[in-house]
């Protein structure tokens, strides 16, 4: 079977996302099946346990005589709301590792332009002419071998190629350990940006970590699409997941600085009542002191 660029495009973007919808999903079930579920995604799959963002909050209420109705609901949509985050970045984190064992170990693509050296493995390649997202034929340009050149056609000015390759039957357990580093890498990179927006919290700093995250995400993925640089679905995964870790960030700042003023609010309304207790059992006992008083006055000492 002769692939063509149609076909190497479908069976690489069509099996990354439905590793990512795979991964996802199943860490949907395993948070709402269970509490050892729920425990399992935030301690071992994120490593960290952003509902906790409400503990402060919880400590200074507790003080307070009743709780109000209202605050534990929007308590328990906030976290309800992490929660649902929560399920979405530890799937996205986890689905790294697949689709990087996927497109390292499996299905590979490369950017190559006029001069490159071919890679280590045969892979056909797509020429590109200019700013086109659409290669100038639909099979293989030219098959690029190791130790060879990437050969572009003389009459195309401005050409990149996507090459393609299945490489499953070149892997060895060397090579398949490097994609497990490469993985734990970026999880480890990922749990610890999400770890500083969990400790910043309702700080200001949150908000301006999440923009900066979010806006570089997406100036890279426009970037990468108007150069051409890549291709790859691994690339724009990995950048969604910064996305979405952004946009946490942003609802998280929402949630706490929305918990922080109704527990300020409740601080507040407690004060009020206990002064005036405090001066009308004064002002009785003045009052009863000042009968006495009278009382013992208006007694006539007999002559």
């Amino acid at each position: 079977m002769e692939w063509t660029y149609m076909s190497y495009t479908v069976a690489n973007y069509g099996i990354t996302f439905g590793l990512v919808l795979i991964t996802i999903l199943g860490v949907f079930v395993t948070y709402f099946s269970s509490r050892k579920g729920r425990e399992f995604v935030i301690e071992k799959v994120i490593g960290i346990n952003p509902e906790k963002a409400h503990d402060t909050y919880d400590d200074q209420n507790s003080k307070s005589l009743s709780l109000d109705t209202n605050e534990n609901q929007f308590k328990q949509r906030s976290t309800f709301y992490i929660g649902i985050f929560c399920c979405l970045l530890g799937g996205m984190i986890l689905s790294i590792t697949a689709v990087l064992m996927f497109q390292g170990c499996f299905l590979i693509d490369i950017r190559l332009v006029p001069g490159d050296n071919c890679p280590k493995y045969t892979m056909d390649c797509f020429v590109f002419e200019g700013s086109s997202f659409v290669p100038i034929a639909h099979n293989a340009t030219f098959v690029c071998q190791y130790m060879n050149k990437a050969e572009f056609p003389a009459d195309i000015s401005d050409a990149t190629a996507w090459c393609y390759a299945w490489v499953i039957r070149y892997q060895s357990v060397a090579s398949v350990l490097d994609q497990i580093g490469i993985a734990i890498a970026l999880i480890g990179f990922f749990t610890t940006i999400l770890a500083i927006i969990v400790y910043l919290g309702k700080s200001i700093k949150t908000i301006i970590v999440s923009m900066i995250i979010i806006s570089s995400c997406c100036a890279l993925i426009l970037l990468l699409l108007f150069f051409k640089w890549s291709f790859a679905p691994l690339t724009y995964a990995i950048l969604s997941l910064g996305i979405t870790l952004g946009v946490f960030g942003l609802l998280l700042f929402c949630l706490l600085s929305k918990a922080e003023k109704q527990t300020n609010s409740t601080q507040i309304l407690i004060p009020i009542t206990n002064p005036l207790n405090i001066e009308q059992s004064t002002s009785s006992t003045k009052l009863s002191d000042e009968l006495v008083i009278i009382h013992h006055s208006s007694k006539v000492t007999p002559l």
